[in-house]
């Protein structure tokens, strides 16, 4: 059981989160630091932070349970094994993270997201010990006569005589008070590191996936297979164009230049829609503006790749003329320029991520065997660019600069493209093999007699599993 809970609200425009508890001190101080956070992160942060500060506040306060009450000692070492109750949970080698985990329910999290409580968790640590200074610096000038003291972050209720030990009862009490000489004590990773290093090659399967590309061979009869022509369009709009499922739902029929005389100057623009709020506000309220999930995009323009580009197109026209005559039937008249709709009532679906991943996931289990998310499709564009990608650079070669990469997919920063655009293991052992044959051979062996002889082979071996595909 979790002894406080979370539920989301607005406040002043802002989307924010409240947190319900027996402590009124705390829910207050929780409820002022979640709006200060919610005025300057966005809001999926928002809402992973808050989240994170509820487990842990459920974790302190169960601690607090099992042995009667808090001390700075007891409270240093249940700070020190929180990282351990993240991660092991029950099984946790830590007497008090695997006691309170029996009662809350192991968490089993991996290194990352250990990252991410831990900072969530500092910043309110560090929230709730700069309020607790400041109420004794106020008591210290006169201007505090009590305060409601709690085993939690405390906070002013009304003024009456000062006792004489205010001060001390403050230190003493305070729910951070006492860790490191009076002051907070930040929870350090310890036995995970928060962020690992992606690999840079990618071992592809035989139909062209790998851990995080969706299988590029099968991403023609996964869009195939979906039942609806806005799913179709959807789906092969982000597998030719790499964009991201949170852009593509935000996108406006104004994105989409159509040139009849001319096709292949049709263009698709992918727009931040951090940079047109005062476009949205139209078909949005500000608490749903608020909410979109956009890290930002360098440039709009976007490259499409085949053959999901032309089933795109294709689609489109056919989902245009349904919704046409979609809306001669409707009662209400679609007011949004959103390109994609519900498909009940032809709304706006711009937050509704949750509705068309369970869709698309469905479908990519059915085909692959293997459950994929929309990211797979944006990981499979990059892997093509960079390894399959005809070059017009360089006469018969294949893959595109990383730089040129990096602009397609709209990253503000190469470092990004590099953790999406994979090279392709066996293209590299072209070259290994190459190279290892010739330390082999006399010093007049040619490399590129060597280079085409083990590509021969590959293209043997390849043939040979189409055969056997099929």
């Amino acid at each position: 059981m979790k002894h406080v809970e979370l539920y989301e609200t607005t406040r002043n425009g802002i989307p924010t989160f409240r947190l319900l508890c027996p402590d009124q001190a705390m829910s207050e101080f929780f409820d002022s630091w979640a709006y200060q956070l919610a005025k300057l992160k966005k809001f999926r942060t928002v809402k992973a932070y808050c989240y994170a500060v509820q487990n842990f506040l459920s974790f302190i306060h169960q601690v607090s349970i099992l042995n009667c009450g808090l001390t700075p000692a007891l409270l240093n070492d249940a700070l020190d094994s929180y990282e351990s109750y993240l991660v092991f949970g029950a099984s946790s080698d830590s007497a008090i993270a695997r006691e309170a985990a029996k009662a809350l329910g192991s968490r089993n999290i991996s290194g990352a997201s250990v990252g991410v409580h831990l900072v969530a968790v500092n910043r309110f640590i560090a929230a709730s010990e700069a309020m607790r200074d400041g109420l004794l610096q106020m008591q210290r000038s006169g201007y505090v006569s009590e305060a409601l003291i709690s085993i939690m972050p405390i906070t002013i209720t009304r003024h009456i005589n000062a006792p004489k030990a205010i001060s001390a009862s403050i230190k003493a009490n305070s729910w951070l008070a006492g860790c490191i000489a009076g002051g907070a004590k930040k929870i350090k990773m310890q036995n995970l590191s928060p962020k690992s290093k992606p690999s840079s090659m990618a071992r592809t399967d035989e139909f062209g996936g790998d851990d995080k590309a969706f299988p590029i061979d099968k991403c023609k009869a996964l869009i195939d297979s979906a039942v609806c022509l806005r799913d179709k369009v959807l789906w092969s709009l982000v597998a030719a164009s790499g964009c991201r499922i949170s852009e593509a739902l935000t996108m406006l029929m104004d994105d989409i230049e159509i040139d009849i005389e001319h096709p292949e100057r049709n263009k698709i623009y992918i727009i931040d829609p951090g940079t047109r709020r005062d476009v949205l506000i139209d078909y949005m309220s500000e608490a749903e503006l608020n909410k979109l999930d956009h890290k930002g995009r360098d440039k709009p323009e976007t490259f499409l790749i085949e053959p999901f580009a032309s089933m795109f197109w294709y689609n489109f026209g056919l989902y245009n003329e349904e919704q046409r005559a979609k809306e001669k039937i409707r009662r209400r008249p679609v007011l949004h320029r959103f390109l994609f709709r519900n498909l009940r009532n032809g709304s706006a679906m711009p937050l509704s991520y949750q509705a068309v991943w369970e869709r698309f996931s469905n479908a990519a289990r059915a085909v692959t065997g293997t459950s994929y998310g929309f990211h797979s499709l944006r990981h499979m564009y990059a892997y093509y660019l960079v390894n399959h990608c005809p070059n017009p650079a360089g006469r018969g070669k294949f893959g595109l600069e990383l730089k040129v990469v990096q602009t397609l997919m709209g990253h503000k920063s190469i470092k990004s493209t590099e953790r999406y655009a994979r090279k392709d293991a066996k293209m590299l052992e072209v070259t290994f093999a190459a190279i290892n044959m010739l330390r082999m051979t006399t010093s007049n062996f040619n490399v590129v007699a060597v280079q085409i002889q083990h590509l021969e082979c590959e293209l043997e071996q390849l043939k040979l599993k189409l055969v056997e595909h099929n």
